[in-house]
Order: structure tokens, then C-alpha cells, then sequence
């Protein structure tokens, strides 16, 4: 059932702060223990900070990692991390990227303008190239800041299931440290030892073809923005990382190491040669200097299932996919958002713990078409049969220019950066979302969404008052009610009056599909779970 919230502090376990040393080992309570503290396990510690719930982050690692990595932020992860107050600070150690340019051999094409497509779409438009160490240090400072630091030095060892708690173990620097957890959230990357441990399967492929990544001082030979390119053989991918500190820019490169060694891994100096030697020669790419340089397979695996009782999988102990389109980290970002809002709801009462099901009833899904989506895009990329060859390498110079004239000026542009973005994930709601019980089960036998409800709310710039768009709101993490025009006041004010929480009204929008009259249910996560058009 739906009901008015208690305060979080009201429902939440004392002490953690507080450690009870029994022989040797080191006994600790919370309510939510994280374990992982990639970026999906340092965002889900920071939202549980920021609603107030008892929670400790952990992990093996001595620190955040020293590896770039995932390297984009999505408008949709950047408006999360506007709710926590972060976003400017993200903005500022960040480099932003506004278009990508696809390219044959060494020559570039006219760039697409991702900021144009999507700047009435999102405050956020374009990328924001923040790489995953960037990311991690980011959380980190903000956990440690706000006295809940990570626990470094702590690996998970094993598990026990004690009824109404999970006591988890783990080895600390100073020796074994037991934590009795209400709730887990393995974030604990592909290989989870949490996931492992309840057997839950890794479903998917994994490509035969070894990739390599490498972080490039003093690139040249590339156009602005995010470039993509293709050869008869080939790919390579290059996302702008900002100076390299001696004038020279720095850049993300991936591609494709052909007939890859059985011993590659132990000699990375060959393959680094290698790769140099395909940029340079298909590419017409030259930098000076490698900081970092791998060699990966592609993995597209999504597990069975997302939760085993009172333990989550998110981020990639979840789903792992291809590079293409920087989702990953995106994504592990986003499915710690979604579930702490509904632990949130569950620990101040305003729902009942089954609430927690539709965290695997929204998830899973997208992980399942994001998995689809980009190993589509990624076979289209890297297939060597004829036909792909000849449309990357023969089509796209012919039909890209008109391509490029038209996709600002049709729907289909918007909606493939709402799709890129992440903008355009959706959720099934409930028919009957009116009522208090299926708001909290959603799993009536009628389910549905629409062009507003199951949605992230529409992104309403206000060019005129104090607040700078309707999302400004969003910022307190509530559940709320909205009303677009005057049409919708009355019943804007019954709804809020029934579930107990707060009316905000703003200026109609047709264009973003709140014409006067709407009456929006917004959960704390941004998505909408009850819309109706009171006509006017």
C-alpha cells in the first residue's frame, strides 16, 4: 500500500559507527551494506546518504581505481547526479563533447550536433566526458565528506542468511570484520562473488575478436568530438579527453587487434605496437604516448535474475555489454538510483517491502534491450562479411551529408539522443495506477505506459521565473505531484492531499507533452507513475 512516509531516521538501526570486537574478529551493523565501490556501488552509497538510511560501502581495492576506463556520462546519469547536488562539480573536472563524426579511413565527415538534438530534450545535451576514475574519486570525496567513508582494504569472503539480516564476512586490513546487513547490494563487478554464491547464471556471448583500449597523449590525425571510423578490416573509436598537459590532446582509442597472439596478454608492448601500427596505417591516427593500454573481449551477458531475497545485483555483476554507445557505466549508475529510492520508500514506510520486486521489474528489461541494442550495433560495426563492409565503407560517404542535413529536422533525431542519452527509458505502470496497492505491487494484470507515464518526467526549461525548469524540484527526491496550467489545480490538489506529499504547479508545455490540465505523479527517481489531462 501507498502511504504517507514516517522519517527515514525514524526507521533505521543505530550504531553502525559503533564496532563490537569479539576475539579477533570485528562485528559492524547497517541496514545497507554496498559491496563494490566501482561507480554504481559509490552512487548507491551516495543516495543512501543522501535519504538519510545507515549504509557502508566496501571493497577489496586499497582506492578508487587508477584506470580510465568507462569514460561518457549520459543526460540521464548527469541528472541524477544534479538531484545530488554534484552536477556542477562534475561539469568542472569534466571535458563536454556536443557531436560525433563518423569517417572512412583517414578522412572525417561532417559531424552530427548531439547538443543540437537534444538541447530541448534535456539540460544536459551532448555528452560529458568524465572518465570512470574520475567518477569513483568524485563519489568517494562525497561518502568521506559526509562521514561515511568507503571501507578500502575489505573483501567479501562469504555469507549468512540469519533470518531478518545477512551477515556478510569479509577480511579487513586488521583482520576479519563480520557486518550484519538488513539489505546487500553486490555491485561487485562481472565476475561477483556475490552473484556466484546463489548461483544465479550469467547468460550471453562473449566475441571471439580481441579489442584493445588505450588512453593517447598527442593525438593527431582526428577531427573534434567523439570520432567513428571504418576501414575495410577495421573500426576505431576516439573520444576526446581534454589536454594532455604539454599542449597535445589526449584521447580514448579502441579498435579491433587482428589475428591476436595466445600469448598477447603477457607481451602488451606487442600488441600496443600493433595498434599504433592499424591507427597509423588505417587510420591515419599518430599520438606520442600510451597512460594506459589493454586487451579485452566483448562480453553481452545479463543474469537471470537481479535480487535473491534481500540481496541486489546492479551495474555489471547485472548486465555487461559492448562499448558502443557508452552505456555501461551509465546504466550500473542508474539501477543504484532506482533501488535506493525504493529501499528508501520501503525503510520510511510509504511502501511495503514487495515494492522492492519492481527494482528486477524495471531493470532487467532495459538491461535486456540495451544488451540487444548495442550487440546489434556492435556486430554492424566489426562484421567482415561483404555486405557490411560495402555499406560502412561505400554507403555512408554517399548518404552520410544528406543524413546529417536531415536528422536535426525529423523526429528520428530526437528520439535516437533520447535513446543515447537514456532519456527515453521507460517502465510498465499499472492500469489502475490510481489505486494505493498496485502503485506499490505494479504488477496488476493489465500493465501499461504512455507517452508521459513510465517515463522520466519531460524536461520543461522556465525561461522566466526563479526556478530554472521544472526539475529544479526534483532535487528534494520525493514523491510529488505536478500540475501543468490551471486546468489541473483541483484535481492536482485532491491527488497530493490522498498520498500525503507535495503540489508543485508550472506553466503548460504542449511541445513536451504537458498541456494545460496535466496532472503528473512523479516518483523520487524522476519517472512518472500516474498521469491524467484534466480538460480545460
Amino acid at each position: 500500500m501507498f502511504r504517507p512516509a514516517r522519517a527515514y531516521s525514524s526507521v533505521l538501526c543505530t550504531g553502525f559507527g559503533r564496532s563490537v570486537k569479539v576475539m579477533d574478529t570485528t562485528l559492524l551493523h547497517t541496514d545497507v551494506l554496498v559491496i563494490g565501490a566501482g561507480p554504481t556501488g559509490l552512487m548507491a552509497g551516495a543516495w543512501l546518504q543522501k535519504f538519510g538510511i545507515e549504509a557502508k560501502v566496501i571493497d577489496l581495492k586499497s582506492g578508487p581505481t587508477k584506470e580510465s576506463r568507462a569514460l561518457a556520462l549520459q543526460a540521464r546519469s548527469m541528472e541524477i547526479y544534479r538531484q545530488l547536488g554534484l552536477a556542477d562539480e562534475v561539469q568542472k573536472r569534466a571535458v563536454p563533447t556536443g557531436e560525433m563524426r563518423p569517417g572512412i579511413g583517414g578522412r572525417s565527415f561532417k559531424s552530427i550536433k548531439l547538443n543540437r538534438l537534444g538541447y530541448s530534450q534535456t539540460h544536459y545535451a551532448g555528452l560529458t566526458m568524465l572518465e570512470q576514475s574520475a567518477n569513483e574519486e568524485l563519489l568517494a570525496e562525497h561518502l568521506k565528506n559526509a562521514g561515511n567513508p568507503v571501507l578500502w582494504e575489505h573483501g567479501y569472503d562469504s555469507f549468512e542468511n540469519t533470518g531478518d539480516q545477512l551477515l556478510i564476512k569479509c577480511n579487513g586490513p586488521q583482520g576479519p570484520v563480520h557486518i550484519s546487513a538488513r539489505y546487500v547490494i553486490a555491485a561487485d563487478g562481472a565476475a561477483s562473488p556475490l552473484r556466484e554464491s546463489f548461483d544465479i547464471k550469467f547468460e550471453g556471448t562473449t566475441d571471439d575478436e580481441v579489442f584493445y583500449v588505450l588512453d593517447a597523449q598527442g593525438v593527431s590525425g582526428m577531427g573534434s568530438g567523439i570520432n567513428l571510423r571504418f576501414s575495410d578490416e577495421n573500426f576505431m573509436l576516439g573520444f576526446p579527453m581534454g589536454s594532455d598537459g604539454s599542449g597535445g590532446e589526449r584521447r580514448r582509442l579502441l579498435g579491433i587487434l587482428h589475428e591476436p597472439q595466445e600469448d598477447s596478454a603477457q607481451k602488451p608492448d606487442v600488441d600496443e605496437a600493433r595498434a599504433r601500427t592499424s591507427l597509423r596505417n588505417e587510420f591515419g591516427v599518430r599520438y606520442n604516448s600510451a597512460s594506459w593500454f589493454a586487451t579485452y573481449r566483448v562480453h553481452h551477458r545479463v543474469a537471470e535474475r537481479f535480487s535473491q531475497g534481500r540481496v541486489f545485483l546492479t551495474g555489471d555483476a547485472a548486465h555487461i555489454h559492448s562499448p558502443v554507445g557508452a552505456q555501461g557505466m551509465n546504466t550500473g549508475l542508474q539501477d543504484a538510483h532506482n533501488l535506493v529510492c525504493k529501499l528508501a520508500d520501503v525503510f520510511s514506510g510509504r511502501m511495503p517491502e514487495t515494492y522492492l520486486e519492481r527494482y528486477e521489474a524495471e531493470r532487467r528489461p532495459v538491461a535486456l534491450r540495451l544488451v540487444s541494442t548495442t550487440d546489434r550495433l556492435f556486430s554492424a560495426a566489426t562484421s567482415d562479411s561483404w555486405l557490411a563492409r560495402m555499406i560502412r565503407t561505400r554507403a555512408m560517404p554517399i548518404f552520410w551529408p544528406a543524413m546529417v542535413r536531415l536528422i536535426g529536422r525529423i523526429p528520428a533525431g530526437r528520439r535516437f539522443f533520447g535513446y543515447l542519452s537514456q532519456i527515453r527509458i521507460h517502465y510498465w505502470m499499472d492500469e489502475r495506477s490510481r489505486d494505493r496497492a498496485t502503485l506499490a505491487s505494479g504488477f496488476a494484470r493489465t500493465r501499461r505506459r504512455g507517452k508521459v507515464l513510465g517515463r522520466r518526467l519531460p524536461w520543461v526549461p522556465n525561461r522566466t521565473g526563479e526556478a530554472p525548469d521544472n526539475f529544479e524540484v526534483l532535487n528534494d527526491a520525493c514523491w510529488q505531484v505536478h500540475v501543468y496550467g490551471p486546468a489541473g489545480r483541483t484535481r492536482g490538489a485532491e491527488l497530493a492531499a490522498e498520498y500525503g506529499v507535495a503540489l508543485h504547479e508550472f506553466a503548460p508545455s504542449p511541445k513536451r507533452r504537458l498541456p494545460n490540465g496535466s496532472v503528473v505523479l512523479v516518483r523520487p527517481d524522476m519517472f512518472v507513475a500516474h498521469f491524467e489531462h484534466v480538460m480545460p
